[in-house]
């Protein structure tokens, strides 16, 4: 689970590696790039994002979890959802689907599942019920491995 602040932390320190590498002139580029990743991340190195891909996606907001699908990768639509809302956004799980026809199928599939669970009016939100968040939990952990201890 990434949630929103820690996307916006990593893409400050991605551009911070950016903006490192573009001063770089003359010498060993290998030596240049340790320079601005130890500058932009530390010790650690970039930590990288979960979920950073192409699929269906269930971003968590206060008691509702959006079922949505991407071309790019979801943050872009944590970002969008993030304006003007009081919850915390956390993004649960994409299931990983490159063609965008099979990920509008799938995307369908999950709003026909779990059509009970509807927020009324609102055609991709849908409750944080039991049922929903145990199916994200088993998905995870089929795709990405040991499910989140908080489902």
């Amino acid at each position: 689970m990434t949630n929103y602040d820690d996307f916006r932390d990593w893409r400050r320190r991605s551009s911070k590696y950016e903006r490192e590498m573009a001063r770089f002139t003359i010498g060993d580029p290998k030596d240049a790039m340790i320079e601005a990743e130890q500058k932009a991340w530390g010790d650690l190195g970039d930590p990288g994002l979960d979920h950073y891909y192409a699929g269906v996606y269930f971003i968590a907001c206060g008691p509702h979890i959006k079922i949505g699908k991407t071309g790019n990768h979801p943050y872009e639509r944590m970002e969008d959802f993030h304006t003007g809302n009081p919850y915390l956004l956390e993004l649960l799980h994409v299931i990983a689907i490159e063609d965008e026809a099979e990920r509008r199928g799938q995307e369908r599939k999950l709003h026909q599942q779990f059509a009970r669970l509807r927020v009324p009016g609102k055609r991709e939100w849908f409750r944080a019920d039991p049922v929903l968040t145990e199916f994200i939990a088993s998905s995870c952990e089929r795709q990405c491995g040991p499910s989140p201890s908080r489902w």
